[in-house]
């Protein structure tokens, strides 16, 4: 076989070989740019609750502002439609957030006024004081680590109405990886 019958047998493979490896290096660079380093749900009775760990590649400044710009989430949080403060007495706010939140053909509307308490660049306490759910309450911890911000969000809530016939632990893994990767994009976006 000639050199040139050899090459277009062989340039074949080694192109598809090639192209495989790009995509596998893609895939692997997708994944470990993806903001959330471990999420778990778990189901107790009616409560479900939720522990994330995830990573802002940006000073916990940018991070923080981000967490507490309530008034403008709606332009970057898929399932919030509308967001603003509608008190505040010094670090404790009181937002109300609505919106929908939507998994495959599942979905529910969703009002929420919430109770914020916040300790400047370390954490933002929340409780529903009225709402979709029977019960939410969250708190996100904030801390730098290496070239960025640590993130850990963990949630308690107790759906009711139409929230409750919908909710799975597959449903809010959803929600959840869908919102925090939509605010730590804007984190990013905000730092360049």
């Amino acid at each position: 076989m000639s050199n040139i019958a050899k090459r277009a047998v062989t340039d074949p493979i080694r192109l598809v070989v090639g192209v495989a490896a790009a995509l596998l290096a893609w895939s692997t660079t997708a994944a470990d740019t993806s903001p959330i380093r471990s999420i778990d749900v778990t189901k107790d009775s009616d409560a479900y609750v939720a522990d994330i760990v995830m990573f802002a590649p940006v000073p916990t400044a940018i991070a923080w502002a981000v967490l507490t710009d309530f008034d403008h989430m709606a332009n970057w949080v898929p399932n919030v439609r509308e967001s603003k403060i509608v008190s505040s007495d010094g670090n404790v706010l009181t937002i109300e957030q609505q919106g929908v939140a939507k998994f495959g053909l599942a979905q529910f509307p969703y009002t929420s006024v919430r109770q914020m308490t916040l300790d400047p660049e370390n954490s933002v306490r929340a409780k529903q004081t009225k709402g979709s759910m029977k019960r939410l309450e969250s708190v996100m911890n904030v801390s730098s680590e290496g070239n960025g911000t640590r993130l850990n969000y963990h949630l308690e809530l107790v759906p009711s109405g139409l929230a409750a016939t919908v909710m799975s632990k597959e449903f809010l893994q959803h929600e959840m990886t869908e919102q925090f990767t939509a605010i730590v994009q804007e984190m990013v976006r905000r730092s360049r």
